[in-house]
């Protein structure tokens, strides 16, 4: 109950971004098992027509996107990293999606974290335990 009221206690324009964020969120988690990868990187990173660069703080999405995953069961770094690169594109903000791999005892992990302006929003505690595998850069609506 206690997260319905803090919910309710933000300004309308956070509520509207927590609910874009689940609403992104809902659809990679479910997209990820149908679609292939491809396909999602073009989702994520269209970027809004006639947007201005940049709206919204990217850190200020990026909480959105992190209070809403760690309350979704599944929610992975993934599906949290392409939810994050959809609204900061959207937005006109220009970020990149990491996904890196470390050697554990069990095997091989993987991690995504995404980097905007210089400063990893999202996956920041375990990014640089992994060696890059690939980056999927947004371009801004200024690059040529």
């Amino acid at each position: 109950m206690r997260v319905v009221a803090s919910f309710v206690a933000l300004p309308q324009g956070d509520r509207l971004l927590l609910l874009k964020a689940l609403t992104a969120l809902v659809f990679v988690r479910l997209a990820l098992g149908i679609v292939p990868v491809e396909w999602l990187r073009a989702w994520a990173s269209r970027l809004a027509p006639n947007r201005r660069p940049a709206g919204r703080p990217a850190e200020l999405i990026a909480w959105a996107v992190s209070a809403c995953g760690r309350r979704l069961p599944g929610c992975t770094c993934l599906v949290q990293a392409f939810a994050l690169q959809r609204l900061l594109s959207r937005e006109g903000h220009v970020s990149e999606l990491h996904i890196g791999v470390a050697r554990r005892e069990a095997g091989l992990a993987a991690h995504a974290w995404i980097v905007c302006a210089g400063m990893t929003l999202i996956g920041e505690s375990h990014a640089g335990e992994y060696a890059p595998l690939v980056a999927w850069r947004v371009a801004g609506p200024d690059d040529a």
